[in-house]
Order: structure tokens, then sequence, then C-alpha cells
């Protein structure tokens, strides 16, 4: 007796769904690991995204005062040259001019400082003073606390960001909502001069001791990210500039970015660490 040869359709096991999830899963954790090996040489592999977002915020500020004062940004000494020559650091010094920004509640005393910082000088001030009724030390002249600081080489600073120095015709062509593409106004700090130092804290923000990583604000308000080597023969330079050298103390085309300390129309003084 001859039997028909029957066809047996299998369906879909539990042992196949089990097979499927492992490999989905193995997939996965493979590709999450591939993601943290290529972001290792930034810190905190979401932290640039806050970092980003920080840098967009202190230049919208800028943005925001130039709206209401003819296009240019806040200049400490012209707002309140009381306050400014009392600042930590006096005149249009970084502390001066983002005390006066925190001050007007354009962002809060955390925005300046960045999530990777990796000085211990560096941190938020927990007890920035915004001249409230009872304060019995604050004086009503006062237009920001003028204990900020951002001499980033001592203890007690407050200030992550460089801003372009508030000096010579760079401040008059620049230091203003000139929707230029090209010319940087805010980022992340860099090591003195714009020359590479492997023993620089600075490198290590985002990057390594061979290696830069930072955010880029731009005066058209758009933020990039920017990666330089100690490879590059003129690393930090930017259409032909470097970002953190001073290559004509009154030169408008130059982009001198930095944590400045005391600043006069003529001179000023910039930290590094």
């Amino acid at each position: 007796m001859r039997h028909r040869r029957e066809s047996v359709r299998r369906g879909f096991s539990l042992l196949d769904a089990l097979v499927v999830v492992m490999v989905v899963a193995v997939a996965l954790g493979m590709g999450a690991i591939y993601g943290l090996f290529r972001d290792s040489r930034v810190r905190g592999c979401g932290q640039p995204f806050s970092c980003r977002t920080r840098l967009s915020q202190i230049h919208k500020g800028l943005t925001l005062f130039a709206n209401d004062f003819n296009g240019l940004y806040p200049v400490p000494m012209d707002i309140s040259p009381e306050t400014a020559v009392i600042t930590a650091q006096s005149g249009n010094s970084s502390a001066s001019l983002f005390s006066f920004m925190i001050f007007n509640t354009y962002y809060s005393p955390e925005t300046v400082v960045c999530l990777d910082e990796v000085s211990g000088n560096i941190v938020a001030k927990p007890d920035y003073r915004y001249g409230v009724a009872g304060d019995p030390n604050w004086n009503q002249a006062w237009q920001w606390d003028p204990a900020v600081s951002a001499d980033i080489t001592r203890p007690g600073a407050n200030v992550s960001y460089a801003t372009l120095a508030m000096i010579g015709d760079r401040r008059k062509n620049h230091w203003r909502n000139a929707i230029d593409p090209n010319f940087a106004v805010v980022t992340d700090r860099g090591p003195r001069d714009g020359a590479w130092d492997a023993n620089s804290r600075t490198l290590r923000l985002h990057g390594s001791a061979k290696e830069w990583t930072g955010r880029i604000a731009f005066n058209d308000g758009h933020v990039q990210q920017l990666t330089f080597t100690s490879r590059e023969a003129t690393p930090f330079t930017i259409n032909g500039d470097n970002l953190f050298r001073s290559d004509d103390p009154v030169k408008s085309a130059d982009m001198w970015l930095g944590l400045f300390g005391a600043t006069s129309e003529t001179a000023t003084t910039c930290f590094w660490d």
C-alpha cells in the first residue's frame, strides 16, 4: 500500500521568535557600542547637544538685547560704568557682560557654565544676587551682581564660554547683530593664543590632547560644531583667522574670542587654563 506523501507546513515556533529577539537585541547592542565608541572623543555623549543649546541661548540673548538697542550687543561700560568698575574684572570684561545678561534674565547662571566643564575653578554661581528687597549689602545703583568672576585661573570663576573681545574696531563692526555667517562671536573656549598645547585642560572639554571639538556661534545665529587636530598646520583657523589669537588689537576683521579680564577701549587681558 502506497502512502501519499504529505507536505508538512511548519509554523513560527516560540523558539524561532526567541532567536529573532536575540538577534535584534545583539544588533541594537552592537549599534549602541559603536555609537559610544564613535562619540568617545566627545565627553558625555549627549552633552554636546546641551552645549550647543547653551551657546545658542547666549547668542540669542545678545540678539534679543540688540533688537531693542539699534542692533548693538550690550557693552557694560555704556550701560553702567558704576557697576562695571567694581565688578570682579572691571570694565567691558566677560564678568561684567555675563553678569549683566544674567541679571536681566536673558539666561540663568547655569547657562554660562558648560555641562562638561573640566576645570575645578569654574562653577555656576549658586548665590547670584538679583538686588531683591531686603538685601542689606545691595546698592540700588548696581545693574548686575558685581561678584561674578570670569578669571578661570582661580577658584570661584563662573563662566565657561568665550566671547568676542569688545575692543577696537572689532567692537564697532562686529559686536552687533551684523548677521555675518563667517564671523564668530561666542564659542567654547580654546587654548592660549590659539596655539596647540597638549597640557591645556580646555582641550578636554569635548576633545583630547590631540583634538579640540567645540561649538561656535556665528553672527547670523547658526551654531556649528568644528574639530581641529594637533596635526593641522594652522589649528583654530577659520577663513584664515585664528579664533583665539589677537592678530591685531584693533583690526575689525580679527576674530579674537576668549574670557577677558579688566577691559578698556584699547586694552584687555585674557584668561587661559
